[in-house]
């Protein structure tokens, strides 16, 4: 074989490798978001994730240098799928009043996705506010950080023009993010077996709107 046809074949061997490396990562940080969100961080082991994922523990710490690491990384991932979310709804174009309503279906759209996750976060990160503790993790803290910066931006727009009520955007940002918070908690938490809510029936999304704008829309 020509030294040029041995090159190229090395290198699509480590694409494929690279590739099957993604998928099993994000493979187990899936299956690491299941338990975590249902056992808790503290009550999960990593051989229930390595169980669930359908790898040997061993194989775990060929992606993972651990339990907190695993952990660290489930926080990051959806941390930054969120973020990138809410920006996305937002867009870059009409008013302050409506990217907000548009990132908080984002945000109820997001955790409907991913109940496990929104489990882990309440069970882990307390609350129904964006606690992150950088105890914990630090860099799902400052992921933390960057929402409430984003959303803290919105709302800086909006008074600036008028139209939501004057006061501090960071203090807004934490208001409007516990509305969210508990919202998203009643849903989570009042899942059926057919995967439905029975918070959509006794407060419908419609009247979660209404109370954001009664509670930031300006006079």
């Amino acid at each position: 074989m020509a030294r040029t046809d041995r090159s190229t074949a090395e290198s699509l061997r480590d694409q494929r490798r690279r590739e099957k490396d993604r998928v099993s990562r994000q493979h187990i940080l899936d299956a690491a978001e299941r338990v975590f969100g249902r056992k808790g961080f503290h009550n999960a082991t990593l051989k229930e994730v390595a169980e669930q994922a359908e790898f040997s523990v061993g194989a775990l710490y060929g992606f993972f240098d651990g339990k907190d690491d695993l952990f660290a990384q489930v926080l990051e991932r959806q941390g930054r799928a969120l973020l990138s979310a809410m920006e996305q709804a937002a867009g870059e174009e009409g008013s302050a009043r409506g990217k907000l309503h548009r990132i908080a279906d984002a945000q109820l759209d997001y955790f409907r996705q991913r109940p496990d996750f929104y489990r882990l976060f309440e069970r882990e990160l307390g609350g129904a506010t964006w606690t992150f503790r950088a105890s914990l993790n630090e860099a799902g803290f400052e992921r933390y950080r960057e929402v409430m910066s984003f959303e803290a931006g919105i709302f800086r727009e909006g008074v600036e023009a008028g139209e939501l009520r004057a006061g501090d955007p960071e203090i807004m940002a934490a208001l409007f993010s516990g509305i969210m918070q508990a919202y998203i908690a009643q849903w989570v938490f009042g899942l059926d077996t057919r995967g439905r809510s029975a918070v959509e029936e006794a407060f419908p999304v419609e009247a979660l709107h209404e109370l954001i704008d009664r509670a930031f829309a300006a006079g």
